[in-house]
């Protein structure tokens, strides 16, 4: 930038060039006295340019200048789990908001687990009647639910700012709410049962109303911490394992995620799991990892090496119902002493992969019962993951970037964001639930 200041009269006055050779969602901001030139080579790139014009906006001055942007990663994501906590489609858009000035462009959008189904298929209605009563903290609380006109309303909201929303139906595991829907189809131990062939015909009629819905590129099947307890009590399980020629109950989710996939990729969609899948047989041209298991390095290696197109959301930086740090009080594992403070977050050193397509973090919900308290497990630290998706190494500096969150700051305050404040801990008393 220079010294000269520009004219914000001048504001509303944008030429737009189309530059084909520029990379997607990349942008070149001209900002002359009185006159900005954006030069674009998609829709994003244009609206990220004036992401960041709205950002130079706030300021008291702004300068002349020119500014070359473009993302590190294509997947810049969040993940928000409404199964155990429901917060509705306000929240959800308010959220989409703030993405959007920080170019996240991937909302991973948890609609399934062990404590309810939020999502209407109109096929199966009881997944919401009956899988969706109760949370996290009240198992006898009223069914919440998103209808299919409010989940086509935030996908088109969402996307009008350039975000894309990938649904999460968690299987074979985490699925007790499921199971309260279909209890001829459940396994105990939070599984299904995958030995029943109407199981298969309910996830198709399923994942055909889901892919209606959500006309984005990808379907997320979970796959995460399946037990095998459920099925090794089950008298049907053996001689469904003699006819597949399944040599082992580890091997079972194996059977379940190829045909799960299967299922899946008939819709037109791209798979997207959690790292355990990385035991069984998945298509690495149809299947994108999302490598949550900070500790086991050799599955991150795994999943880069065999080309699989990998996200990295490791629970050891990115997961953010994690406190903030050793003065909070409530957050998994707080009692332990583990905390995920941002610096943590922002410091993170990401392996160089030409497979390596993102970065994602995630919310669970088991300790975030209000909205306030959303707000405050996951700003700042969303931002910080904003910067680390879309800068390049070279310019990640944390005290460069907590300068510049100061300014930040203080828009959070405008949109009465209810964010935690690591400068002044009783500014923002840390809510409970």
């Amino acid at each position: 930038m220079t010294e000269t200041v520009f004219d914000k009269d001048y504001l509303g006055n944008i030429l737009y060039v189309q530059e084909y050779d520029l990379p997607a969602e990349a942008y070149e901001l001209q900002i002359n006295q009185n006159l900005i030139i954006i030069k674009h080579s998609d829709e994003a790139g244009k609206f990220y340019a004036h992401q960041t014009l709205a950002q130079l906006a706030d300021d008291d001055v702004m300068y002349c200048g020119v500014i070359k942007d473009a993302p590190r990663f294509e997947w810049r994501g969040l993940m928000l789990d409404e199964s155990r906590h429901f917060f509705g489609k306000e929240e959800v858009k308010e959220l989409i908001d703030l993405m959007s000035r920080y170019k996240l462009n991937r909302l991973h959008w948890h609609l399934s687990d062990n404590q309810g189904w939020r999502v209407e298929i109109k096929a199966y209605p009881e997944l919401c009647t009956v899988g969706g009563v109760g949370c996290h903290s009240d198992k006898t609380a009223p069914a919440r639910y998103y209808t299919q006109d409010e989940i086509r309303e935030v996908v088109k909201y969402a996307a009008e700012r350039h975000i894309e929303i990938i649904p999460e139906i968690d299987m074979p595991g985490h699925a007790k709410a499921f199971g309260r829907a279909f209890p001829d189809l459940y396994a105990g131990k939070s599984t299904v049962n995958p030995a029943s062939e109407k199981l298969y015909e309910v996830l198709e009629t399923i994942m055909t109303e889901l892919a209606d819905l959500f006309p984005g590129r990808y379907i997320h099947i979970g796959g995460d911490e399946v037990s095998t307890e459920g099925w090794r009590q089950r008298s049907d399980i053996p001689p469904f394992m003699r006819k597949k020629k399944i040599k082992s109950y580890d091997d079972i989710q194996k059977y379940f995620e190829t045909r799960f996939s299967k299922i899946v990729n008939k819709t037109g969609k791209i798979i997207v799991a959690w790292d355990e899948v990385l035991n069984g047989d998945m298509d690495k041209d149809k299947t994108v990892i999302h490598w949550w298991r900070g500790t086991h390095t050799e599955t991150l290696e795994k999943s880069l090496s065999e080309g699989f197109k990998t996200i990295i959301c490791t629970w050891r930086a990115f997961y953010l119902d994690y406190a903030q740090d050793s003065r909070c009080t409530k957050g998994h594992l707080v009692s332990k002493g583990v905390y995920n403070p941002m610096k943590k977050l922002y410091d993170y050193k990401f392996p160089e992969h030409s497979s390596l397509i993102g970065v994602q973090a995630n919310l669970w919900t088991e300790y975030v019962v209000t909205p306030k308290r959303l707000d405050y497990m996951v700003f700042p630290r969303a931002i910080a993951t904003a910067e680390k998706a879309w800068s390049i190494e070279e310019n990640i500096n944390y005290d460069d970037f907590l300068r510049r969150l100061e300014k930040e700051y203080l828009y959070l305050d405008k949109r009465g964001v209810y964010y935690y404040d690591f400068r002044n801990f009783n500014a923002h008393p840390e809510p409970l639930k």
